[in-house]
């Protein structure tokens, strides 16, 4: 009981139970700014920069006889402004949650030239650059491919990082329309006469009707006219 009323003292900046050396203030920094690197890299690679908060200067803790511990708290963000969880225990323990910025870089796609509400992206209207994951909350793509053919939702500015609320699949299967259902493994394929009972995009799942058989069955849209279905 003695020990946790000293941490709350030393934590309400008034060490009046302890007296002695101090945890420097660095060495919590560090420690908070090498557990959220350790996360941050495990996760998405080495392009991480990460940079820990400054503590009150009126802050005093005693220094701790063990290794700090290091750890997540509840509900902590994975990327930007985030905290990291710091303690001791110690023979005068503590806990300290220390303010961290991390900072993720990878290639993501965005668009080269403005791109007005309804647009059908092609490759020379986008290009992929570096960006900070931390301002991209909502998701983004790698990939060139990933966005070729979709349609802006609106409009987009130059050098803006496409997100997936921005865009829709560009429908290339109408209901009603005649399709050729694929069942089977690669190399060794059939092909069917079938009906789309819903319209489609590229990769969307939607229900086909087998002309021969008249069951209907779900698949998912290859390309134009073209439905590979369950087995």
């Amino acid at each position: 009981m003695i020990k946790w009323v000293c941490a709350l003292a030393l934590a309400l900046l008034a060490p009046a139970c302890w007296s002695g050396a101090l945890q420097s203030h660095e060495s919590i920094r560090e420690a908070a700014a090498r557990y959220a690197r350790q996360l941050a890299e495990a996760e998405h690679g080495p392009d991480v920069e990460v940079k820990p908060g400054r503590l009150d200067h009126r802050l005093r803790l005693a220094r701790c006889d063990q290794p700090l511990e290091t750890f997540t708290p509840p509900g902590r963000r994975a990327l930007g402004n985030t905290t990291v969880g710091v303690r001791c225990n110690g023979s005068n323990p503590w806990t300290l949650y220390v303010p961290v910025t991390i900072d993720v870089y990878t290639e993501v796609v965005v668009a080269a030239v403005s791109l007005p509400r309804g647009e059908i992206i092609d490759r020379s209207k986008v290009k992929v650059t570096r960006y900070n994951l931390a301002r991209l909350p909502q998701g983004y793509f790698r990939d060139l491919s990933q966005v070729e053919g979709m349609t802006t939702r609106r409009n987009v500015s130059a050098g803006q990082p496409l997100i997936p609320s921005m865009l829709r699949a560009q429908r290339v299967i109408e209901r009603g329309q005649r399709v050729t259902m694929l069942a089977g493994i690669p190399g060794l394929e059939v092909r069917m006469p079938g009906e789309a009972l819903s319209n489609g995009a590229r990769g969307e799942r939607i229900r086909v009707r087998n002309l021969s058989s008249r069951r209907v069955v779900e698949g998912v849209v290859v390309e134009a006219g073209v439905v590979r279905v369950d087995r």
